[in-house]
């Protein structure tokens, strides 16, 4: 689990006592530990909304900003945003999106150092080869032929699937940058007789989530007009604590959804849901079915009217309405 610190700037002492109180509540229930931290060592600033110099001067640095408004308020033009009063899933998940923009935005030690000639030539292939890793997991997860086990290999080392375990064997330097977003994976390829011992098992749903996490756009294998619903609840810890995740899933559990609706539902980018969708089929949750049409209000035959009318005029007799 990754440790972040947070500040609080300008916020009244009843707020940041509340928010402390749900940092508790917290653990262990984000992929992130937040800690309490003065504003200089902070990687995240929680805000008062006003127009004082020191609110006005963190909201220029580099360094993530939550404003927090009164919901008396107009919502603030700021990237995240929290209306107090807020209750603990509405705080995880705003850590959680600044969390991973935190991810995206840290560079890795590789780009700390000169760039060799190898690297500058595999690095217009990678987008490619986690394309090529990713089909290759949906498929080794979908078929009813699966083999035992699969092997991927990378520069950091190699992992090991076994569908019908559920699981897959990593060790820490690859499990390190497949977390963070950074592994550059081969596609999966049949593996011979290994020797597990040293490898750490992970449930082969966590790789799916984060692999799909690096795609920007929906597979080439998942229809984009299609209608999509889940079998069961993703057992993800990131879609159990994001929002928009835990929108969509509450809503594919109870019926077919195209990507547009799951997109104005949860209130989230398109791009965001194309990971969800990827994320489970991989882990073998997702059914497509056919493009129905929505549904729509049945037209009335030419003898309901009748039927109603005569239904409503017996109904105003009894009642001794009728004129």
């Amino acid at each position: 689990m990754e440790n972040r610190k947070l500040a609080f700037v300008g916020l009244e002492a009843d707020t940041t006592s509340a928010c402390l109180s749900m940092l508790k509540i917290m653990n262990g229930r984000s992929s992130v530990e937040w800690m309490q931290a003065e504003p200089d060592e902070a990687d995240v600033l929680m805000l008062a909304n006003d127009d004082s110099d020191t609110s006005r001067q963190w909201q220029n640095s580099d360094k993530p900003c939550i404003v927090i408004y009164h919901n008396n308020e107009s919502k603030p033009s700021a990237a995240y945003t929290l209306s107090h009063p807020f209750r603990v899933m509405q705080l995880i998940s705003v850590l959680e999106d600044v969390s991973r923009t935190l991810e995206d935005a840290s560079p890795d030690e590789s780009s700390l150092k000169p760039i060799s000639a190898q690297t500058q030539a595999a690095t217009p292939h990678r987008p490619s080869g986690q394309t090529d890793f990713s089909e290759s997991l949906y498929q080794a997860v979908t078929s009813k032929n699966a083999q035992e086990l699969y092997q991927s290999d990378s520069p950091k080392g190699s992992l090991f699937v076994s569908p019908s375990a559920g699981a897959y064997f990593i060790q820490e330097p690859l499990f390190n940058e497949v977390r963070h977003k950074t592994a550059a994976l081969t596609a999966l390829k049949p593996a011979k007789d290994a020797d597990l011992s040293a490898y750490i098992r992970r449930p082969i749903a966590e790789l799916a989530w984060m692999t799909a996490q690096l795609s920007s756009t929906l597979p080439a294998w998942l229809p984009k007009d299609g209608s999509y619903r889940l079998k069961r609840w993703p057992n993800v810890r990131s879609a159990k604590t994001d929002r928009a995740y835990l929108s969509m899933s509450a809503l594919m559990t109870k019926q077919p959804c195209r990507r547009e609706q799951l997109a104005a539902h949860a209130g989230c980018a398109q791009q965001q849901v194309d990971r969800f969708l990827s994320a489970c089929a991989m882990s073998n949750l997702l059914v497509c079915e056919a493009a129905s049409a929505a549904p729509s209000t049945r037209a009335a035959t030419p003898d309901e009217p009748r039927r109603i009318g005569s239904f409503i005029q017996g109904l105003r007799h009894r009642l001794g309405l009728s004129s």
